[in-house]
């Protein structure tokens, strides 16, 4: 399947203790300093006064960066844009190593006092009707491919893959584990 529109979103542990705006600054030092490896960082856009929206974007050539608030849950969802090289599965592990690397600066940032992301719950998103249309039928010709590689992110512990079926959505799956572990240990896993 040729599927080029993927996004990822990683939950934070620990919402309630963020301001959402407090974002802002730390995004345009990530531009100052093209801080994102690969990808050109563009512009802002604060979307925070739109309830379960997109928060606060990060605008880039290559995809999008948002601490995105759909469905009241609080995360950093990567989209991609720009087709990257190689097969589908490939291409799940750039966006993921794009997303875990963006979790993992925001981590570090001294302004947001101990920001965590949970790794036991990952949301998969398939931005393409086309290519992806929200039926079983897609989930069944994508499921040996995300089982492949998160077979290979979890280093072989349990997991489950759970298609999202509401045909009015856009392809998604959820993928939960009962083991979170560190961003930067799933960073080298993917190295």
């Amino acid at each position: 399947m040729e599927l080029q529109r993927l996004g990822v979103k990683l939950f934070v542990e620990n919402p309630s203790s963020l301001e959402i705006r407090s974002f802002i600054p730390i995004y345009h030092s990530w531009i100052q300093r093209q801080a994102i490896e690969g990808h050109l960082l563009i512009d802002i856009h604060d979307y925070s006064h739109v309830y379960r929206g997109p928060g606060i974007l990060l605008v880039a050539h290559e995809g999008n960066f948002s601490m995105d608030r759909a469905e009241d849950r609080l995360g950093l969802f990567y989209y991609r844009k720009q087709p990257s090289k190689g097969s589908l599965r490939d291409h799940i592990q750039t966006i993921f190593r794009t997303a875990l690397q963006a979790c993992r600066l925001l981590e570090e940032e001294s302004e947001l006092e101990g920001i965590r992301f949970k790794t036991d719950e990952v949301l998969v998103v398939a931005n393409d009707r086309l290519f992806a249309p929200n039926t079983p039928e897609t989930f069944q010709q994508l499921q040996p491919v995300f089982k492949e590689f998160f077979e290979q992110l979890f280093d072989g512990n349990e997991f489950t893959l759970n298609h999202r079926t509401d045909p009015k959505e856009r392809f998604s799956v959820t993928v939960q584990s009962p083991h979170s572990m560190d961003t930067q240990a799933l960073l080298q896993r993917l190295a």
